[in-house]
Formats: C-alpha cells, structure tokens, sequence
C-alpha cells in the first residue's frame, strides 16, 4: 500500500508539474518604428484642404535620412452626378521631406482644383 501511495504521488506530482508553462518574455528597448508611407483619403474637397503639413513633417521624424518614404493622395465623389476619383502619390527619401512636402502641397492644390472642375460640372 505504501508503495503504491508513492507511486501514485510521485505520477500526480509528475502531472502537475508537467501542466505549467514556462515562457520567457522578451521586450525589446531598442526598437525603432519607421513610417514609409502615409496616405490620405477622403470623399471631400474640404478634408483636403485642410491638412496641416507640419503633422505630416513630424510622423516621420524617426525615420533615417536614406530611407524612402511615399506620400499618397485620394479623393472619392461618389455624391456627384459623373463620379469622380483621382490619387497622387509623391516619393522620395526622407533627407529630401521639406521638398517632398512642397511638392505635396502641390500635388493637392491640383487635386483640388480638378476636383472642384468636377464638382460644379
């Protein structure tokens, strides 16, 4: 009888033991999250009019000057009589963003411009 307690104890402990997890969680301090591209849709004339730039600048102050990074541009009118939808995208790397964001205001304007063309047709 002893030895069968034992042996009993000695397999429910086995068991038991046997059910936990052991994980070793691991974090990294270091890590680096880099935007490589952002883009903007919208169904209005008004949403687009009204982007602030230096947000745009700051969402990719994390990122190293060589690496490339794409600024897209969507509208969709699907209110209007001819449905409209036109996209632009500039690209560039990120030593280059103030031009790259000139060029995106740009870009926009003429969005809007053709967009409003649309519009009033």
């Amino acid at each position: 009888m002893k030895k069968t307690l034992t042996l009993f104890l000695l397999t429910f402990s086995i068991f038991i033991y046997g059910q936990e997890e052991k994980t070793d969680a691991t974090y990294f301090k270091d890590a680096v999250t880099k935007v490589t591209s952002l883009k903007f849709s919208s169904s209005s004339i008004k949403d687009l009019e009204s982007i602030v730039w230096e947000d745009v600048k700051s969402i990719f102050d994390k990122n190293s000057p060589e690496e490339k990074v794409a600024l897209s541009f969507e509208i969709d009118l699907k209110e209007l009589k001819y449905k409209f939808k036109a996209s632009m995208t500039v690209s560039g790397s990120t030593k280059n963003l103030d031009s790259l964001i000139i060029s995106a205001k740009k870009t926009v304007k003429s969005l809007i411009r053709i967009s409003k063309k649309y519009q009033n047709k």
